[in-house]
């Protein structure tokens, strides 16, 4: 099969038929991504001589486990990718995982037992915000309120409270209702939304108290979101004269005719890198000040929560670790 182009071999063609068959409903546009990935990765390791060339045969040659072996070690070095990789040394546990379970869906659509080779996969977490820096920005929180104050530092001013407060992660957020904000007691409740969760279990809710700060910057994003969601500005301000119940919005147009727009998981974590950029800028030379990383994840898990009776309701709040 050498002198057969990798678009000709017949596993090449079977692999595509297949991977077509797996992408339809009621599998979901990212996990068809995924998959189409998958399969344009083991195109190029054949090209590119990473796979045995019995593999370019049949589909049972280009799915048997020294191939796979092969292939994924060519993926873990960065051997497949169209640009050289920066980081060789450094690769994604999360991707190495997509691959694994997209070929195992590849391996079930042709009928083929797939045997994955067993890897060493060490989870190498960023350190989290220190201490010092948290309780710094837990103090700037209440700068949300100045006048002069952008939209856009506002609603990250909100969004680092919240995250300290309740530990968050981005898709929380994104499910954030203005409902589920109670600003006169200073709570939120939050819809639990952890990784690798079971589809069919039912999301955990929790109620969690909201520092001071926290709740003065929650209060004035209110404040403001209430102006960008108005979708008539003719008519009385309402629910039912806004835009969306989201949380939180675009304050400025970005690919939309108009800023109130909810913010989904690309549009929040994009936000939040430019504006954490921006902080760190203004914060910079402040006394026991460290830079903010520009992952929400390193602040995430820096929160710790305890139970809590706040007015003889049982509440989650910050321990006293989280605080100092």
């Amino acid at each position: 099969m050498a002198d057969v182009p990798v678009e000709a071999a017949p596993s090449v063609g079977a692999l595509d038929a297949v991977v077509e068959r797996a992408c339809k409903p009621p599998t979901g546009k990212s996990r068809a991504k995924q998959l189409r990935w998958v399969a344009g990765e083991l195109r190029t390791a054949l090209e590119r001589g990473e796979l045995p060339p019995a593999a370019a045969g049949s589909l049972t040659e280009l799915l048997a486990p020294d191939t796979l072996a092969a292939y994924l070690t060519a993926a873990e070095l960065g051997l497949l990718r169209r640009k050289p990789t920066a980081r060789p040394d450094r690769p994604s546990p999360a991707s190495m995982s997509v691959r694994e379970v997209c070929l195992q869906i590849i391996g079930a659509g042709a009928g083929i037992a797939v045997v994955l080779p067993e890897r060493d996969v060490q989870v190498v977490l960023r350190p989290v915000v220190a201490a010092r820096p948290r309780s710094i920005l837990l103090g700037h929180l209440e700068r949300a309120v100045r006048p002069g104050q952008s939209e856009a530092r506002s609603r990250i001013l909100a969004i680092i409270g919240t995250v300290m407060d309740t530990g968050c992660r981005a898709g929380e957020l994104c499910h954030l209702r203005v409902g589920d904000v109670d600003a006169r007691r200073g709570r939120i409740r939050v819809t639990r939304l952890p990784q690798h969760r079971n589809p069919q279990a039912v999301p955990a809710t929790e109620t969690v108290a909201l520092s001071g700060p926290t709740q003065a910057a929650m209060r004035h994003w209110l404040t403001v979101r209430s102006r960008l969601v108005v979708r008539d500005a003719a008519k009385p301000a309402s629910r039912k004269n806004e835009t969306t119940d989201a949380l939180w919005v675009s304050v400025a147009p970005s690919g939309h005719s108009r800023p109130g727009l909810p913010l989904h998981f690309r549009g929040l974590a994009r936000a939040y890198v430019r504006e954490i950029r921006s902080l760190n800028i203004d914060m910079a030379g402040e006394p026991g000040w460290e830079p903010m990383p520009e992952r929400m994840e390193q602040l995430r898990r820096a929160i710790e929560l305890e139970p809590a009776d706040l007015g003889g309701v049982t509440v989650l709040r910050r321990t006293g670790a989280s605080h100092r």
